[in-house]
């Protein structure tokens, strides 16, 4: 038997609060975005941040719309997803995070600092 993983690991900050949607048979979705940085050539090097798509699906979006707010902290463990839609006649290709459990590690208001968890 062969096996494979699929699984991702991002601790970072939250770029926007979660946009949340509902699907035809009523299914809350919830879509934002993560920053995470890593920096090149050492201690002094440059800094780049990598922006990750995040989605979470039902009880997970429900904990995204109720504590998920913009600046908080998170970490989050899921499945990279990959698509594309097309624009205009161009292929665009898209990477989502497909998020499976989440932490809170802290939020933008002191009085709201306590880890809290979901898992899907």
């Amino acid at each position: 038997m062969s096996r494979s993983v699929n699984k991702i690991i991002l601790v970072g900050n939250v770029g926007r609060d979660p946009d949340i949607q509902e699907t035809k048979n009523g299914t809350k979705v919830a879509h934002f975005s993560l920053a995470t940085n890593r920096r090149f050539g050492g201690a002094d090097g440059e800094e780049r941040t990598d922006w990750h798509r995040l989605t979470m699906w039902a009880r997970l979006a429900q904990f995204a719309e109720d504590y998920i707010r913009s600046g908080a902290r998170i970490y989050v463990e899921g499945v990279l997803e990959y698509d594309a839609y097309e624009r205009d006649g161009v292929t665009i290709p898209t990477a989502d995070v497909n998020v499976k459990e989440v932490v809170l590690l802290s939020s933008r208001s002191a009085e709201d600092d306590e880890t809290l968890e979901a898992v899907a």
